[in-house]
C-alpha cells in the first residue's frame, strides 16, 4: 500500500486521483504540510531534456507527476556515486526528495535529490592480492582491501609489473595488484579493467654470480653480446667495455681464449625490462 503522511488538503486532494485497488503497492509517497515531498519506487516514463514524466505505481494503479530537476539538484547512483540527469532512463526506478510546485492543475516536483537505483556501476580502483586467475575467461579474482573479493575482468587492459608489460599468462594467485581502475558493477560484483599494475619485487635486479655453459659470444673484443646457458635458461650477457675479463685464477686474460662450451662465471644484475638480459660487470672463464 502506498504511505502517506496526510496532513493538508494538498495530501487529501492527491488521494482522490488514486484508484480504490491499490493492494499491490510498491511506491511510497510522503507529503508535509510545508509541499516537503518524498518518495521511492517511481518510474521513470519519459524524458524530456533534463525533466521526467514519471509515475508512481501500485500494481495496475498509478499516479503520473512530472519531476523538474535544476542545476542544484543532486543526482546519485544507486551506492551513492554522483550522477547527471543525461545519465537517467525511462523505466529506471528512482527515489526523490523535492517541493512542490505553487499552482497548476497537475503535480510536479522540484527536484532536490534524485537517486537512480537502476545505475549500479561507478569509476573504482581497487588494490589487493590475486586469489586465483582463469586465462581462459580473461579474468582473475582480486582480494580488495575495502570490497573484498572482486572478479576483474581483463578484456584489452595492459597489465604491467615493474617495467615490463606482463601477459594474463604470467599473472599467478598471491600477486600484489597495486592499482586497477575500472568501471564496477555492482549487480555482477566486476571490475572491467582498465589497466593493471601488478608489484614487482626488486630483489631479483641486485648483482648476483651467475654460472653456466658460453652458448655464443659476439667477438674478442669489448664490449661483446654472450649468451650463457644457466641452467634451463638461456642469458643474453652485455659486457662493456672496462669489464675485467679474466681466467679460472681470476688472473686477466683476452676473449680470444674463450671458447664455446667452456663453463663461465659472470657478475652482474638482471635487467628490469627483460629478466633473461644481463649486464655483466666481470667475465670469468673457468676451464683454463
Amino acid at each position: 500500500m502506498p504511505t502517506f503522511r496526510q496532513t493538508g488538503v494538498a495530501a487529501v486532494s492527491i488521494l482522490l486521483l488514486l484508484p480504490l485497488s491499490v493492494a499491490a503497492a510498491n511506491s511510497e509517497l510522503h507529503f508535509t504540510p510545508d509541499g516537503t515531498f518524498t518518495a521511492k519506487n517511481v518510474v521513470i516514463y519519459q524524458k524530456a531534456g533534463t525533466n521526467f514524466f514519471s509515475r508512481a505505481v501500485w500494481g495496475t494503479t498509478f499516479l503520473r507527476f512530472v519531476i523538474v530537476t535544476s542545476t542544484s539538484t543532486v543526482i546519485t547512483k544507486k551506492y551513492g556515486e554522483s550522477a547527471t540527469a543525461a545519465d537517467i532512463k525511462e523505466q529506471d526506478i528512482i527515489d526523490i526528495t523535492g517541493t512542490l510546485a505553487n499552482g497548476g492543475d497537475s503535480m510536479v516536483i522540484n527536484a532536490k535529490t534524485i537517486r537512480d537505483t537502476a545505475l549500479q556501476t561507478a569509476g573504482k580502483t581497487f588494490s589487493g592480492v590475486v586469489v586465483s586467475v582463469d586465462s581462459g575467461g580473461q579474468m582473475f579474482v582480486l582480494n580488495d582491501k575495502t570490497m573484498g573479493k572482486t572478479n576483474v575482468a581483463i578484456g584489452g587492459a595492459p597489465i604491467t609489473k615493474g617495467a615490463r608489460t606482463i601477459t594474463m599468462d604470467e599473472l599467478k594467485a598471491g600477486d600484489k595488484v597495486l592499482s586497477v581502475p575500472g568501471t564496477y558493477s555492482y549487480s555482477t560484483n566486476t571490475l572491467n579493467a582498465d589497466s593493471i599494475v601488478v608489484y614487482q619485487d626488486d630483489k631479483m635486479f641486485k648483482p648476483r654470480n651467475f654460472e653456466g655453459t658460453l652458448k655464443s659470444i659476439s667477438g674478442t673484443a669489448l664490449p661483446v653480446t654472450a649468451v650463457v646457458t644457466v641452467g634451463a635458461t638461456d642469458y643474453t650477457v652485455y659486457v662493456p667495455v672496462g669489464a675485467p675479463i679474466l681466467k679460472n685464477s681470476k688472473a686477466a686474460t683476452v676473449l680470444s681464449r674463450y671458447v664455446v662450451g667452456d663453463k663461465v662465471r659472470f657478475y652482474g644484475a638482471i635487467r628490469p625490462t627483460n629478466f633473461t638480459e644481463v649486464d655483466a660487470e666481470i667475465l670469468r672463464d673457468l676451464n683454463f
